[in-house]
């Protein structure tokens, strides 16, 4: 009788999927291991209630992917399944127990790729043998007994993919050597079969997957291989996809060629991490910022792209005053997203050997961050924190562009964004987070824009433009002049887009509002398409003549 041989995970959000997992379970199978089965949970269930549905299967083994975001609850798990069933053999694998873990009584840790590594625990397991020590040093030894690689989804998984996130490889290993990622410690990449990943994308589309996040560390190391794929994914208009790209590796006929794809189709996520030069040379991080910040710049003109940036405060050698540095250069180039993380010391990354010269603290559980360092006090850090989630709030959430764009011509980036802050702060409650139509308010309250003409239009476009709603908050409505009335009617292309007057005549061209000013009010019907697909999601302005 075959043995029930069980993987699972737990994801942070329900339409993530575990692309791990299929590895595991094709390689089981090709293994000749025919009862293998996969589930996946979220970090938002009760650890009781993933055991019983575990325990449903009855397993002899248990496979549990551990990464950042579970590791607390994957820890848990371990311990309730083990009680309710001590012959229970449990393996562990992912980044949270690559590096620095040993066995325990209760479970067997498979560093790195797991897929050789996981066929041959399974070998010993369903024998009931002990591996021998040698063998389960080995295992624990990262980068060694690499795997052929095999596309992970099959006809089985297509149900339970349809608007979920796809996650997919077309190389591993990465040949940079940045200190703050484990992917310094590849020693190859290595590419899969472009034919067989063609196929795979065609299958995960066809099962209903709205988004495809590719996952190689650098997808643009083979330009010809990128500018090729990226040309046949264009036939699939209604899927968005996302790459890791290193930005200062797109030349000019790779930028040539991304001003033909269709607009909002595919995004790029650009690690930039720090503009200082000194503290890229102390990270291993070579970039030259100069044909960077130059191809960003391009990408955005070009309004093909969606530009994701990264940037990371805490990095050894990086002053307060130089982040801030970074932050307004990287702002400066206008990316469509800058993402503002934090130094965090993952398990193995080499970083770890800057904490005693650098005097780091941080957290000792994920998300291992940085709390301060020799140069970075703890209060500037917990600055930064709450100076990040203001930042996502009202720019990366791209509510309030057209807004921020003018109040950006007269004020600098990180005044704006302090003085958002400290009208947050004052607010009782902000950490309980803030309604839609209250964060507008926020905004119109800390810069006084309710009683000026420009900026009143303005965000209502914000408000209307960045968001599929049909209504107006009341703070935003002005007495018409012919009648008194606040009431909005509605726009005869749909019958339910409201008809808005606004005090100036309205352009859109891409991110840009122009207004020009009016004698009297000027109606507009700010259109949202159903269903629109892609990264840039913009609507139709109607004028309309009262």
């Amino acid at each position: 009788m075959q043995p029930s041989i069980g993987l699972i995970t737990l994801n942070a959000k329900f339409i993530h999927t575990a692309v791990s997992l299929r590895y595991l379970r094709n390689a089981a199978r090709r293994a000749g291991y025919e009862n293998v089965w996969i589930e996946e949970f979220t970090i938002h269930h009760p650890v009781w209630k993933i055991a019983a549905a575990i325990q449903k299967h009855k397993p002899d083994i248990l496979g549990i992917g551990v990464y950042i975001w579970n590791r607390r609850q994957s820890f848990e798990l371990v311990e309730y399944l083990k009680k309710q069933n001590p012959d229970l053999k449990i393996v562990l694998g992912g980044p949270e127990v690559s590096f620095e873990m040993p066995h325990g009584d209760d479970y067997t840790i498979l560093s790195g790729e797991g897929e050789a590594r996981f066929v041959e625990y399974l070998g010993y397991a369903t024998k009931n043998d002990p591996p021998p020590p040698d063998v389960l040093e080995r295992w624990l030894v990262y980068g060694g007994d690499l795997p052929d690689l095999h596309v992970p989804y099959t006809e089985e998984d297509w149900p339970h993919l349809k608007n979920r996130y796809a996650y997919v490889e077309t190389s591993r290993g990465c040949p940079y050597l940045c200190s703050f990622c484990l992917s310094a410690l590849d020693k190859t990449v290595r590419f899969f079969d472009d034919d067989t990943v063609r196929r795979q994308i065609e299958d995960i589309v066809k099962a209903g997957v709205g988004k495809v996040k590719f996952v190689d560390r650098t997808f643009n190391l083979q330009p010809r291989r990128m500018r090729d794929l990226m040309h046949w994914l264009t036939r699939f208009p209604d899927v968005e996809f996302h790459f890791e790209v290193v930005g200062d590796l797109l030349n000019d006929d790779m930028l040539t060629f991304l001003n033909t794809v269709p607009h909002g189709m595919f995004q790029f996520e650009i690690g930039i991490q720090t503009a200082t030069d000194p503290v890229q040379q102390t990270i291993q991080r070579k970039q030259n910022n100069d044909k960077l910040f130059a191809t960003i710049r391009r990408l955005i003109e070009q309004d093909r792209v969606h530009v994701h940036c990264d940037l990371i405060f805490g990095l050894p050698g990086e002053t307060y005053e130089q982040m801030m540095e970074s932050f307004e250069q990287v702002f400066a180039l206008r990316p469509h997203e800058v993402q503002l993380g934090f130094l965090k010391f993952l398990p193995g990354a080499p970083v770890k050997d800057q904490i005693e010269k650098e005097g780091y603290r941080y957290l000792s559980t994920p998300p291992y961050e940085i709390i301060a360092n020799r140069l970075v006090s703890a209060e500037q850090i917990s600055y930064l924190k709450r100076f990040t989630e203001t930042f996502d709030l009202f720019y990366n959430t791209q509510r309030f562009r057209f807004t921020l764009d003018h109040l950006l011509e007269r004020h600098a980036p990180i005044e704006v964004f302090d003085r958002l802050l400290s009208h947050l702060d004052a607010l009782p409650g902000f950490h309980s987070g803030i309604a839609l139509d209250r964060q507008y308010l926020v905004l119109a309250e800390c810069f006084d824009l309710l009683d000026d003409p420009v900026t009143l239009d303005l965000l209502k476009l914000d408000y209307l433009y960045h968001q599929r709603i049909f209504h107006l908050p009341e703070f935003m409505r002005k007495p018409l002049p012919e009648n008194g009335s606040t009431k909005l009617r509605t726009w005869s292309g749909d019958r339910k887009t409201p008809l808005v007057p606004f005090q100036h005549e309205i352009e859109v061209d891409r991110w840009q509002a122009r207004l020009a000013p009016a004698s009297r009010p000027v109606y507009y019907a700010v259109a949202h398409s159903q269903g629109a697909a892609g990264y840039f999601t913009r609507p139709t302005v109607h004028r309309v003549d009262s």
